[in-house]
Parts: C-alpha cells; structure tokens; sequence
C-alpha cells in the first residue's frame, strides 16, 4: 500500500526558512544537552577544542571565554574562526548566536575579538530528532574588539582544502547507506572520531563554521521552494551524468555511492536570493553553471549548506531538449513469428480528468515515447479528482487521457492512435481518521486505503492498442481479489488489487506477455541523509520488501506453470536498486532489472532527482524468457521530459517516463508438405514398423481430406495429388514393412513419369469413393488439359493407381474457362 504522502520522497518542504528559524532561535534553543554549567578559564579555548573531533562538543553546556575573527554576520548573529593553524580534525569556526542587536552591532566582520564568556550549546529543533547537532555560542557577554579591518580569507574546497570524499558518508554506514536494517546507531551517541578524507558527513563536519568558497559550481537540480539548491564545485566527484546531475550507483560488491560531495546552497546572508528556477538562460535547474559562492558552511534544516555572503549569478543554463525515443514497433510477424513491440512505464502524479498537466502527459507518450504498443500507468485517480466523496471509478480520467493521446498523435501529423484501458478500482481511502492538512500522520497509521492524495483514490492501469494486444480471456477483477496463476491460459488476467496484473496476447503472432504493473509503497518517514540516524531511515522499507515478496512468489506460479513464460514487471518501485533487500525476492525467482540486461550506463539510469541525487525509483525487471534469450531482442532507457524541465512548474510529473521494445516470438512456423493459401499439410512422422507406418499414412489421408474442404475450387487438382500420394504411402506401409521392422523410415519420393507431374496412388473407400469420383468429375470438367489414368492394382482391395499429367493450354482458353471460378470453394 502506498503511504499517504503519496509518492518516494514526494517533497512536503519541511524546511521552514530562515525567518522561522529566527523565531525559533528568539524562542530560545528548544532542545540541547547540557552538562555541568561549569566556567572554563578566563584565558579561553581556541575554537577547534570546542567543536572536538567528533559530531558533539566535549565542552557542552559548560561557560567559556573564547577568542577569533568575526568572518561574517547574519541576522541573529555572527561566525568566529581561530586566529592561526590549528591541527585539530574538527571546525576551527563556529556560529555565536545572539538576538540582541546590541550585541551584533559590537562586531564588524575582519574584527579579532574576545568573548568574556559565551555558553556552549548544541541545537537541533525540537521536531527535527534526526537532524544532526549543531555547536554554537550562545548569550555571549564582555565583547571586546581586540582589533580590526584584518583580511579575512575563505577556505577553497578543492585547492586550500582536499575535495571531499565522493563515496562513503559515515563509519556508521556499513559500506552502504541505504543498507538494511537501517536506524541501527546516532552519530550524537556514538564517540566516534572525524576521517574528513574518508568520510563525506565527516569531511563537511569538519567545516561547520567556517567560512569557504566553492568553485564553479554546477547546480544538482531546481531550487525548493525557499530558494535552496544542490550543488557541486570544482572538485572531484562520481556519478556524473550527461546533464551535469550526480547519480546514484553501485559497484559490484554492492557498495552504494550517494554522492556524499554534494553540498546544499541555503539562503544568502545579505537579503538577495539566489537564482530561481526560470525557462531562460538564466534559470537555475539540473546542470546550470554558476558564479562562485563564498559563504559560511553550516548544517541547518538536515543538510550540511553554504550560506552565501551575497547571492551567486547562474552563468549558462541547459536547454530543455530531451531526446524522443527511436525505438518503433512492428507488430507484423516475421519469417521467425516473432514481432517488435514497443513499451512505456510513466507515474502520471495524481492524474485526474481535469488536470492541468494531462495534455502534458498526453504529448510526452506521443512526442517522446512514440505511442507504445502498452504502457504501464502509475497514479491514476478516479474520476472527481481529490475530492472525497466515495467515487473510486477511474473510467473518466483513463477516457480523458486516451481521448487526449488520440488528439495529440494527430496534432503531431499522426493518424490518431486509439487506446483500450484496463485497471482495477480500489477500496474507497475515505475513513474517518483525519490528519490535519498533512497527507502523513505523525503515528504512521496511512489515513487512505491506497495511499496518495486523499480522495484520489490512485491506483495503476495499463493503456494498450487492441489492434496490436489483446487481454486473454479477460475478466475484471475488483479491488478484494487477488491474483491465482491456473495455467499457462489462466482466466486470472486483471484481477488483483496491487499490483495489477494483465496477461496480454500478440495479435499478430501469439507470443504472449505477463505484465506486472507496480506502485510499492512510498519512502515516506524516512530520515535525511545527512541525518543523525544511521544508516538513515529507510521509510516502509519492511513494507516493500513484503509486498516484493508477494508479487515474485506470485511470479514464480507463473514460471512453474511455464518456465518459458515472458514476464515484464514495472512501475515505481520506490526503491534503489543499491538496497538489496527489496529486490532479492524478484532476483531469486529469476527476474533481471532491464538496465541491467540492456547495458544502460549506470550514471543515465535515473527517473528522478531529491535533494543532491539523480536517482531511480521506476524500474523495469524481465523474466528469462526475456533476459536470457539469444531469439528475443529488448531494449529499455528513461526520456527526461520531467527531470530536465526548467521549473517545476513546467514539469507534468515528479517522474520521467520510461520506454522499450522487445521482440516477442510465438510458436515457430509449422513446416508444411504442401501449402496451399492459409492450409498447410504438416511433414509426416518417421516410422519404425508397419503399424507406426500406417498412422502416418493415415495423418496424410487425413491432412488430403482437409485439403478438399479448405482450398479454392481451382486448387482442388492440389488436394487429388496429394491424396494420392497417401494411398501410395499405404500401399508402401503393406508392401515394405513388416511387423517390426521398415526398409526406410520415411516415405519415398513419388516417380516423374513423361509428360506427367509425378504419380501416385489413392485408396478409395465408400464413404470416400462417392466423394472423390466428385472430384474426378469436377477437375475433369475445368481441367481439360489434365489427363487421368485409373488402373486396378490387384484383386480383393479397391487400390487404384493414378497418374495426372498437366499439358500445357492457350492463355485465352485458359483465361475464358477460369473466368468467374477463382474465388470458388468445393464443398
């Protein structure tokens, strides 16, 4: 079931902006551990002593004096940095916060100054427990300017400084973090010792106070909605990807790499701010190069940030171009009866008939992905939208969407492309637990049946063309059913409640297709990635892995009943592949991701950006059938419509779509004897002995009678010659063979003989003779230039020999006698 909050990591901004954070900070620190309110020696402690090497101060809650150079200020105070080297791991900068603006107006940035006494506090917001602490100064008093106007110079990350590292974030992380179980240990309790050239959390831990610049930075994705973006700058990192964005990979000991040398921009100290998001060459978006940023590094709202002195300038932004798939179906047989089919995998978000980005998703499926022959749906609503009033059918929003794709294929010089839909309506999310304006409630409990906006009711649906697919043995299932593999042909075709499930057939060639449409249920209530917890909360994970669980066992009926069966399931899986656990159970029935099988560069495997990552929640995993086959060709890749969008605004979805195609064969093309139009006389069976002899002949025997009723009148002479090519196959099986034993195990060609085509022999029996002494009359009448030869064999069997010898006949006659014949059937 989905979560409330709707989709992964669906970003209900939590983060408050700078001017709450200033009515909290004047409220006073709303959580921080103290100790001892003990007074530290008038002399002071230089500020690395009183960060540590750690996450926590060894000073907390104790009174010091301190001394350093006022680097910067902002609203509700100011930085100080030590005067000189320190050779301590930790910060040697820190925050002193101050509401006073008495206090802030003693100090002017290149001041070196004294802090008669100032306490020692690490705040976190009451709400944020899985934030991580932050060490500050507070109630600082007997300020005194020892002196002024001194240089005050940035740490350059990447020359002053090393870049930070690029894989791992914490000790605390196990190699993986998106590791399971997850939540296992708190940086604030752990004691551990800073490695800032091992560890991403470590490396930016080191800097929190300081005053740094970053080098041409390249922006990570859009701006929220208080105006912070990722960013990197000119340093070392992985996961680079075409567009500039970092993405999520893994190596082959299954070691996750998040990107941990990322850092956040946050709101510039000045009153500017930083660039939006915009459809010009100015716009800040995935990719967009800026001017530097030099500012404080700091760690508020779950994430370690820069806060500019003064806002950057975007310097070059990415056009939105993103590139139409060239992948194209041919739903034609081939000599093999195999076909092309083409697929696509979109969450449409919410997707109501009224919804302003429908025609959106309309033209994407058309322009982009080119109409596929089906398409696996996410996030369809039922048909009133958000409003909750019990109404669970979808109906009008798949017709609204259909209609839609029809219109936009013909705007696009197409001949207008009509889909059928298929979709199961779900149990109604109206209940009576409310929780508040929030879609998630702060006990978990998930206040809709399906999870998404309330009211909305969303569920997956499949869209497909008839002409190429049909639904075998069609029967709709509701949202109380689950889904019983009963046989290869299994009547259980759209019948379960999530996922839903179609078994489709190729028109043109019979191949079929299992198809398995996902939405697991969402991330929400997990915890930062920067956070305290370790490694980070992975919300409902123990629910995906269930519901992973259920579906591949679900799949393994299918491959038991048919080990050769063609499986694609796909949809928002809402999980990295990186974390293991919630793909191993589709892994141990045989499942294989696309990506994987097709090649896809690891860093362009992306449907999706949250805060500093470029990441893949839609996925896309085929059976051996599919995977394992050297006949059946596929190919899959993501088309960034969403993703590189200018604004978000702009954007139809949270997510790009996804598109293949795979060659899918049916059963092989029936070798034929004899063809003649549509009917074909199968090869014989080999023989051994007489018996198994006399079957074959009588499967020819049988094959000719078929022959007579199936074939154009003008084709009949076909069906005589072959008929009597069987009774010369009888007259062989009792002439040839013994009882156990044949003098060939197949039967011999038949003797060219002058003028005549070849001869053979045909049995006549009652109920046959009347028919086939038809057939004489009537080929005798149109064929005048076929000359029969009828001779008893031997006595005591009614055998005949014959002979049909073909002269040739002047066009014209030919032309006169066939005239108004050729369609016609003997019955």
């Amino acid at each position: 079931m989905h979560q409330l909050v709707g989709d992964a990591y669906k970003e209900v901004d939590r983060r408050l902006g700078d001017h709450i954070r200033i009515a909290q900070m004047v409220l006073g620190r709303l959580l921080s551990i103290s100790g001892g309110i003990a007074a530290v020696a008038a002399q002071g402690v230089s500020i690395a002593s009183i960060n540590g090497n750690g996450y926590g101060s060894p000073y907390a809650g104790q009174t010091v004096a301190v001394q350093g150079l006022v680097t910067a200020k902002g609203p509700s105070g100011f930085w100080l940095a030590d005067v000189g080297n320190t050779t301590s791991v930790g910060s040697s900068g820190i925050y002193v916060f101050s509401t006073s603006t008495t206090v802030r107006g003693q100090v002017t940035v290149g001041d070196i100054v004294s802090l008669g006494s100032a306490r020692v506090a690490l705040y976190r917001a009451a709400a944020d427990t899985d934030n991580i602490f932050l060490t500050e100064l507070t109630s600082p008093t007997n300020i005194t300017v020892l002196s002024s106007n001194n240089t005050v110079t940035p740490i350059v990350i990447g020359k002053d400084r090393p870049g930070p590292p690029t894989e791992q974030y914490t000790s605390l992380d196990g190699g993986n973090v998106f590791g399971f179980p997850n939540n296992q240990s708190q940086l604030s309790t752990s004691n551990i010792t800073l490695q800032p050239a091992v560890y991403g959390l470590d490396y930016w831990q080191s800097l929190v106070g300081t005053l740094v610049t970053v080098r041409s930075p390249v922006a990570l994705g859009f701006p929220n909605t208080y105006g912070d973006f990722w960013t990197h700058g000119d340093w070392k990192v992985t996961g680079k990807n075409k567009r500039g964005g970092l993405t999520i990979t893994s190596d082959a000991t299954g070691a996750t790499d998040a990107n941990p040398e990322a850092i956040a921009v946050g709101s510039p100290l000045d009153g500017t701010r930083n660039p939006p998001a915009a459809a010009n060459s100015t716009g800040l978006r995935l990719g967009s190069t800026l001017t530097d940023i030099t500012g404080i590094l700091t760690y508020a709202f779950d994430t370690y940030r820069v806060l500019p002195l003064t806002a950057p300038r975007v310097i070059s932004a990415p056009e939105y171009n993103p590139v139409p798939t060239e992948f194209s179906s041919n739903s034609t047989a081939d000599s093999e009866n195999c076909s092309t089919l083409t697929l696509g995998d979109y969450n449409v978000e919410n997707l109501d008939p009224k919804d302003a980005h429908l025609p959106v998703i309309a033209s994407h499926i058309v322009q982009y992905l080119k109409t596929p022959d089906v398409m696996w749906l996410q996030e369809i609503q039922d048909e009133n939208g958000a409003t909750n009033d019990g109404t669970t059918s979808a109906k009008g929003t798949l017709d609204a969407l259909v209609a839609a794709i029809h219109n936009a294929s013909i705007a696009n010089g197409g001949a207008g492309v009509n889909y059928s839909w298929a979709q199961v309506d779900p149990i109604d999310g109206t209940v009576s637990l409310i929780c508040g304006s929030q879609w998630k409630c702060s006990n978990g409990i998930e206040p809709v049946q399906n999870g998404g906006e309330p009211g909305g009711n969303i569920r997956p649906a499949f869209i497909y063309k008839p002409e190429v697919l049909e639904i075998i043995n069609f029967r709709q299932g509701t949202a109380n059913d689950s889904a019983v593999v009963t046989g290869t042909g299994s009547n259980t075709t759209i019948n379960s409640r999530k996922p839903l499930v179609a078994h489709f057939r190729v028109r043109a060639t019979n191949a079929t297709l299992w198809s398995i449409n996902v939405h697991q249920a969402s991330k929400g209530g997990s915890s930062p990635i920067e956070g305290d917890w370790r490694t980070p909360a992975n919300g409902a994970i123990e629910a995906r892995v269930a519901q992973a669980k259920v579906t591949s066992a679900f799949i393994k009926t299918i491959l038991d009943a048919d080990p050769a069966a063609n499986i694609m399931i796909a949809g928002d899986f809402n999980e990295f592949l990186s974390t293991p656990v919630a793909f191993d159970p589709y892994y141990s029935v045989g499942m294989r991701d696309l990506d994987v099988v097709v090649n896809r560069d690891p860093v362009e495997r992306y449907t999706y950006i949250f805060d500093m990552n470029t990441q893949q929640l839609d996925h896309a995993l085929v059976s051996p059938a599919i995977w394992n086959s050297t006949k059946i060709k596929v190919e899959w890749d993501h088309v960034h419509v969403n993703t590189w969008r200018e604004t978000t605004a702009l954007r139809a979805s949270d997510h790009d779509p996804s598109v293949g195609k795979v060659r899918l064969c049916g059963a092989a093309p029936q070798a034929c004897d004899l063809k003649i139009g549509n009917w074909c006389a199968a090869p014989l069976r080999p023989f051994n002995n007489q018996a198994t002899c006399l079957t074959s002949a009588a499967i020819c025997k049988k094959q000719g009678d078929e022959c007579y009723r199936k074939v154009p009148l003008l084709q009949v002479p076909k069906c005589v010659a072959y008929t009597a090519t069987c009774t010369k196959n009888a007259v062989y099986c009792a002439t040839s063979c013994s009882g156990t034993k044949c003098s060939r195990t197949t039967f011999p060609k038949a003797g060219l003989k002058g003028n005549c085509q070849s001869i053979y022999s045909y049995k006549f029996q009652l109920p046959v003779n009347r028919r086939s002494m038809r057939y004489v009359r009537t080929v005798k009448r149109l064929f005048r230039h076929v000359k029969f030869y009828l001779t008893r064999l031997y006595d005591g069997i009614t055998w005949w020999s014959l002979a049909i010898c073909f002269e040739p006949e002047p066009t014209e006659a030919r032309a006169e006698r066939l005239s108004g014949a050729a369609d016609k059937t003997y019955s």
